[in-house]
């Protein structure tokens, strides 16, 4: 845990150093909007119903 710490702030220097701070950003913020719309119940499998008669 400690070692992924470190890479992440590596990263994030160097992110700040070259400019794309925002564009890293944007990439995040679009990447969690998706994992939230996937994540949805309507999403998920429907559960087998057995027929009535």
């Amino acid at each position: 845990m400690n070692n992924l710490i470190k890479i992440a702030v590596a990263l994030a220097f160097i992110a700040v150093a070259s400019g794309k701070l925002p564009w890293i950003l944007f990439q995040v913020r679009k990447a969690q909007i998706h994992l939230i719309i996937e994540s949805q119940a309507s999403k998920w499998p429907k559960a087998m119903t057995f027929p009535s008669h």
